[in-house]
């Protein structure tokens, strides 16, 4: 399954960043939870904010890039 991007065209970049997003998220909502003795380990809010804005740069560097192309 791949998720198409604003133009309708097919996404592999998207196909990443979607579920990295939504994991980052859960693990950052629920950190301390412990289920069945398993814990999820704790995030700070720094290291939370690193890995989303490395997750958010790739996919606005496709956009960058394919916007910076169609004006060439």
């Amino acid at each position: 399954m791949r998720l198409k991007d604003t133009k309708g065209k097919e996404s592999t970049t998207l196909t990443f960043v979607f579920p990295a997003f939504f994991v980052l998220l859960f693990k950052f909502a629920f950190e301390g939870l412990k289920i069945n003795g398993l814990e999820i380990p704790p995030m700070s809010a720094a290291e939370f904010g690193a890995a989303m804005a490395l997750i958010i740069g790739l996919w606005l560097n496709r956009e960058w890039k394919e916007a910076k192309h169609g004006q060439d």
